[in-house]
């Protein structure tokens, strides 16, 4: 289950002084020096731009060097206390010691740099939404069992190294809550050095789980984990090991969240919004980029219809998706809501097998929100379509430039961009954007 990453190839070790130029896509800081008789490219986590910092090479990475902050000797007036004692070790968040204002410019100027890279010299980004702390109802923790103890957190940064954690304070209070109890569970269930991932979805009712290690639970683990769910506010625990299908150890009731007021029964597994906040920052720029007026509308890649449940309460919706158990979800969740003459979910590998110009012209406007990969088959289709409205979702601003490029190529104008940093102190920012046909009036703003 846990593959090892190929070392990361060692360079002997230099300090340099280090005036720092700008950051990366991953949050470093970085610089150039001459190193090893070359200029080369240095990435220095916990830099800010226009620092000068003392660091030490440590590792390659790609065609520059990775670099280990020793010091910083000229403090940018952008730096800031990371809040999180654990941030020098815990490799979670990357950009907790930047202040809120540089940092709100930094995730805008991702968007920014992502579609420059297309050609979109002066694209209409949108000031971010920033979600902020103790929101996240999504987290997986790393768990080692060590003689009698038992580790729960995190990976250290670039490292397999497991970090303690006590407290997150990106995770709602409930998921800190869940952190103790977990541990006192685990601890009688893992063999000493075995290692498990806990992922854990917050729902409206309660917790959801899924343990993924290398081996089966025996009689044992699954008393101690029906024990658990009996003794907390977890309401399912669900066991994965290899590539088998996770298997539910203990439930009480469905796990349940709300979609725009409706009830969905959580499938083991599927994919949520990392944060009811930033799903709801997320709908609104949807709602807002397709309008009051159209009528009938396509929700592609549509996951468990987190955008396909608002869109149906002023509109008809047909919503596609390639995974099974979130297309039922949706479909029962509907029906139970009188929103079954208003929504039609469809099973389909919009990658493998993209809607086609003639299946799109029935629509007034067209959502689309793939994963991080993009949608670039769907976007030439989508791009031939007689639609007036597109919305993109993404979390990747480097394939949704290029998504947007094809769109625009094909007669379409982007006229709004809105960044959301659901992933608070990460690199990660998502962004909602709104295309028309030339001519069409902007509803976004």
């Amino acid at each position: 289950m846990h593959r090892r990453k190929r070392p990361a190839a060692q360079v002997p070790q230099e300090t340099l002084d280090l005036s720092i130029e700008r950051l990366g896509a991953q949050g470093d800081g970085i610089a150039t020096a001459q190193v090893l008789a070359q200029q080369q490219t240095i990435y220095v986590p916990g830099a800010l731009p226009g620092e000068t910092v003392r660091a030490t090479t440590t590792a390659k990475r790609g065609d520059g060097l990775v670099a280990r902050l020793d010091v910083v000797l000229h403090p940018s007036a952008d730096r800031d206390e990371p809040p999180c004692p654990h941030y020098d070790t815990c490799g979670g968040c990357a950009l907790q010691h930047m202040g809120r204002t540089a940092y709100s410019a930094w995730k805008k100027d991702r968007v920014v740099r992502a579609l420059a890279t297309r050609g979109f010299s002066d694209a209409p980004v949108l000031e971010p939404v920033l979600i902020g702390e103790h929101t996240r109802r999504r987290v997986t923790w790393s768990a080692q069992k060590r003689g009698k103890r038992l580790v729960l957190g995190f990976n250290a940064r670039a490292s397999h190294d497991l970090v303690a954690i006590e407290h997150c304070l990106l995770l709602s209070p409930e998921l800190n809550g869940l952190l103790d109890p977990l541990k006192a569970a685990l601890v009688d269930i893992l063999q000493d050095g075995e290692r498990a991932r806990i992922a854990v979805t917050g729902c409206e009712n309660g917790s959801d789980i899924l343990i993924e290690a290398d081996s089966a639970p025996d009689l044992a683990a699954r008393e101690a984990l029906a024990a658990f769910v009996q003794g907390t506010d977890a309401v399912r625990v669900g066991w994965k090991h290899g590539k088998l299908t996770p298997e539910p150890i203990a439930q009480e009731t469905a796990p349940l969240i709300y979609l725009s007021g409706v009830p969905v029964e959580l499938p083991q597994g599927a994919f949520l919004q990392a944060s009811v906040e930033g799903e709801h920052a997320i709908r609104d720029a949807v709602l807002a980029g397709i309008g009051a007026s159209a009528r009938r509308v396509a929700d592609l890649y549509c996951g468990l219809g987190s955008f396909t449940v608002p869109l149906a309460q002023r509109a008809i919706v047909e919503a596609w998706d390639a995974t099974e158990n979130p297309v039922r979800a949706l479909e029962r969740a509907a029906g139970r809501a009188d929103l079954g003459g208003r929504i039609t979910a469809h099973v389909r590998d919009l990658d493998r097998q993209p809607l086609e110009a003639g299946d799109l012209a029935k629509f007034d406007a067209v959502v689309f929100d793939p994963p991080r990969a993009g949608a670039q088959e769907q976007a030439c289709h989508l791009a031939d379509a007689d639609v007036e409205r597109i919305v993109g979702v993404s979390c990747n601003p480097a394939t949704f430039a290029r998504d947007a490029r094809i769109l625009v190529d094909g007669g379409f104008e982007l006229l709004a961009v809105q960044p959301i940093d659901q992933f608070t102190y990460s690199p990660h920012v998502e962004l909602v954007a709104h295309f028309a046909r030339s001519g069409v009036a902007p509803v976004m703003s």
